[in-house]
Order: structure tokens, then C-alpha cells, then sequence
């Protein structure tokens, strides 16, 4: 069985790397964008897989993006990753998850999990 995608926007080079490691080392495979255009560039490769998005981004927030994928009809999981509490907005707009940093290594996979249960949840229909 082949690893789970996991498509992960952070315009913080080091964060995203880290969380990108930390990935890899639950059992996630990782393809990693430096921006919200870079993830919509390739957004129709999306399928089978989830999205964590950083919400606050300079080109595009996560919530733009997020957005623009649904405008395109392209239904993957999206979970955002924030460091501020505002989170309201977030659940209005149908967004699967939010992650808030710092957050600890069972948060993510807990969430993860769910995002893919979700995803699977969906296929049946």
C-alpha cells in the first residue's frame, strides 16, 4: 500500500521543512509548496490526498486559497495551520480542521486521520 499525500503550504521555509520531516516520520508522504500559487498551479494533482494549508501567507491566505480550489470543484480535505486564535471564519467556511501552533505530534496525526477517514468517507458515496 502506497503512503498517504499529504500537500503541505507554508511560505516559512523552516517551518514547512520541519513539518515536512515530521510527516515523512509518521508515515505521510509529503510534496511541499512555498505559496498558495504554487499548490493552485498544480491543484487538478491534488486527488487521493489532503492539504495542510498555513492560513496567514503573504501572496494569498489559506482561506483565498481554499476558496479558489473550491471554485475549481476540486474536493480534496483541507485542514489550515494558524498561530492566531481566530478561527471562527474557518468552520464557517467548511474548512476540515485548523492546527494551532505550537501543536503537538498526536494533534497532527489525530487530524490527519480524520481528513483521510473523510476523504474515504466521501468515495463511498
Amino acid at each position: 500500500m502506497s503512503k498517504r499525500l499529504v500537500h503541505l503550504v507554508d511560505d516559512d521555509d523552516a517551518v514547512r521543512r520541519s513539518l515536512a520531516r515530521l510527516l515523512v516520520l509518521i508515515g505521510y508522504a509529503v510534496k511541499e509548496y512555498a505559496s498558495g500559487a504554487e499548490l493552485l498551479e498544480q491543484a487538478d494533482s491534488l486527488a487521493g490526498g489532503c492539504v495542510l494549508l498555513d492560513l496567514n501567507m503573504p501572496d494569498a491566505d489559506g482561506l483565498a486559497v481554499y476558496q479558489a480550489l473550491r471554485d475549481r470543484s476540486i474536493k480534496v480535505p483541507v485542514a489550515m495551520i494558524t498561530g492566531d486564535g481566530a478561527t471562527a471564519d474557518l468552520s464557517i467556511a467548511g474548512v476540515a480542521g485548523v492546527l494551532h501552533k505550537p501543536f503537538a505530534r498526536a494533534e497532527l496525526e489525530s487530524l490527519l486521520g480524520r481528513l483521510f477517514a473523510s476523504q474515504a468517507g466521501s468515495n463511498d458515496r
